[in-house]
């Protein structure tokens, strides 16, 4: 039928885009270990591996949309989310309702597991433009007018860089 196809090929849709976002998180681990390091050549090509990854990913969600759209017509629903089509697999199908739900609990992990690793990132790059912006004040090379897109920049003690970090 249909509705079995269109799942079916939501369900291989979801699979691209859990390997996609496997592999965006793996990047992003290996990202916060390049900046703990102050790897700044290695950090810019992961920023570019990084685009593509997203520009990929651009391509699976439009992919994912129109197959929730085109179900979205034929059964109604506005609105409609994966766990929209996995409760109607549920009805016809024990097989792909338990293949959806596996694949939607995964992309759900996934997805938590980025959202992480962005936060970890962006407190370690604060912390990083913030060691930077200290230096040149310590060294006389700011005078604590310039703006870093953080903030104003002010001088921290290292001690308070211990409650931010450790």
């Amino acid at each position: 039928t249909g509705f079995m196809d269109d799942s079916r090929d939501l369900a291989e849709v979801l699979k691209s885009q859990i390997s996609l976002y496997s592999e965006l998180a793996e990047l992003m681990s290996v990202e916060k270990q390049a900046s703990v390091k102050w790897a700044v050549d290695e950090t810019v090509a992961i920023a570019k591996q990084k685009e593509e990854l997203l520009k990929r990913e651009r391509i699976q969600e439009g992919a994912r949309n129109t197959l929730l759209s085109k179900l979205a017509y034929v059964y109604h629903i506005e609105n409609i989310k994966i766990y929209d089509v996995i409760n109607l697999a549920k009805e016809s199908d024990a097989h792909l309702y338990d293949e959806l739900q596996s694949l939607a609990d995964r992309l759900t992990e996934l997805v938590s597991q980025i959202y992480a690793e962005n936060v970890s990132l962006r407190m370690l790059y604060s912390t990083n433009s913030k060691l930077i912006n200290d230096f040149f004040l310590a060294t006389g090379l700011a005078d604590g007018t310039s703006n870093n897109g953080y903030g104003p920049v002010t001088t921290t003690q290292p001690s308070k860089l211990h409650d931010v970090v450790g």
